[in-house]
C-alpha cells in the first residue's frame, strides 16, 4: 500500500522531497494507514529503480542535498492499476485476540479483563482522535473532496466503534 500512497500523493501535490511526503502522510493519512514513516525512503528508492518515479537531486545554497521525486508515466499507469484493484472490495479481517479466548483456559480471567479495560481505553482514545482529526481536517479540504474525505473518516470510525462494542460486550460477559 505504501507505493499507492506515494504515487497518489505525488499526483495530487506534484513533485515532493521525501520529508514532505512523510509530513503529508503523518498529517493527512495516519488515521487510515499503517505506514511506518522511516520506510518511506526505502520505497522511494525502490520506486525510482522501478521507474515509477524520477528523482532530481538538488543542493540549494550550501544546504544538504535534497531529492525531489516526480511520478513518471509508468508510475501513473501503475497507480491507476493499483486503484482499480482496490475497487474490488474484499473484507477479511483477522483478530489475533481471538486466540486469547480460544486458549483462555491458560490465562486468568482477571488478566483478560485487565487487558480488555486497557483496550477499551485505547479504542475510546482512537475514536476521539478520529473525531478531532476530522473536525480539524475538514476546514482544509476543498469542497469538491469533502464527500470522499468524510467517507474515509466514517469508515474508520465505524470500525473502531464496532470493535469498542465488541470489547465492552466481552468485558461484561467475562465480568459475570
Amino acid at each position: 500500500m505504501i507505493p499507492l500512497y506515494i504515487l497518489g500523493l505525488l499526483q495530487r501535490f506534484g513533485p515532493q522531497h521525501g520529508y514532505q511526503i512523510k509530513k503529508i502522510i503523518a498529517e493527512q493519512l495516519s488515521d487510515f494507514t499503517q505506514i511506518k514513516l522511516p520506510t518511506i525512503y526505502y520505497h522511494l528508492e525502490k520506486m525510482e529503480t522501478d521507474d515509477l518515479l524520477s528523482a532530481n537531486r538538488e543542493k540549494p545554497g550550501g544546504r544538504p542535498e535534497k531529492t525531489i521525486y516526480t511520478i513518471t508515466d509508468k508510475g501513473m499507469v501503475a497507480f491507476k492499476k493499483m486503484i482499480v484493484g482496490l475497487v474490488e472490495f474484499e473484507y477479511r479481517p483477522t483478530f489475533p485476540s481471538d486466540g486469547v479466548f480460544y486458549f483462555s483456559d491458560y490465562i486468568e480471567n482477571t488478566e483478560i479483563l485487565s487487558h480488555l479495560t486497557a483496550y477499551i481505553h485505547k479504542l475510546n482514545t482512537a475514536i476521539s482522535n478520529i473525531e478531532k482529526h476530522r473536525e480539524e481536517t475538514m476546514h482544509f479540504v476543498p469542497e469538491e473532496d469533502r464527500t470522499m474525505v468524510n467517507i474515509i473518516f466514517s469508515h474508520h470510525e465505524h470500525h473502531y466503534r464496532a470493535e469498542l462494542d465488541w470489547a465492552e460486550e466481552s468485558f461484561n460477559r467475562l465480568s459475570l
